[in-house]
């Protein structure tokens, strides 16, 4: 095994920002006397975090000698290593990081965002591995 990543939807990571944003709605109901009209919209953008928290959902990415291997509530895949020409990494105007498999016979695959690990790691490992890899930042041209 190369690299292993899971991250659960209750981990700190993902409750911390949660947290926040809740005590953000709860200071404007009782700090600012808000409307409900005007908090409501922003409380509803956080229940697909509370309900994958409820349900304890796990992204996971697994790098092996043979194979890299990817799984979240939604999206699950697989590709063998000899059929990866090389990942291309795209830093987006939020500063989060998208993940693309070049497969060698022209298809391209995207990684579930909430499965890629943290950069260095990943491209530590897929030199491990033997894997090219690009990174290309986000520009305006």
């Amino acid at each position: 095994m190369i690299l292993e990543h899971n991250l659960g939807a209750r981990s700190k990571k993902a409750l911390v920002p949660l947290a926040g944003a809740w005590i953000f709605i709860v200071g404007l109901i009782i700090g600012l006397d808000a409307a409900w009209w005007v908090v409501f919209p922003i409380a509803v953008f956080t229940l697909p975090a509370i309900f994958e928290a409820a349900r304890g959902d796990v992204a996971r990415l697994t790098l092996d000698e043979e194979k890299l291997s990817w799984a979240s509530s939604r999206f699950s895949g697989e590709a063998p290593l000899r059929d990866i020409d090389y990942v291309r990494f795209d830093t987006r105007l939020d500063f989060a990081i998208n993940a693309r498999l070049y497969l060698v016979d022209g298809t391209m695959l995207r990684l579930p965002v909430e499965c890629i690990p943290p950069y260095q790691a990943f491209t530590t490992a897929l030199d491990k591995a033997g894997v090219r890899h690009e990174r290309h930042h986000f520009s305006f041209f």
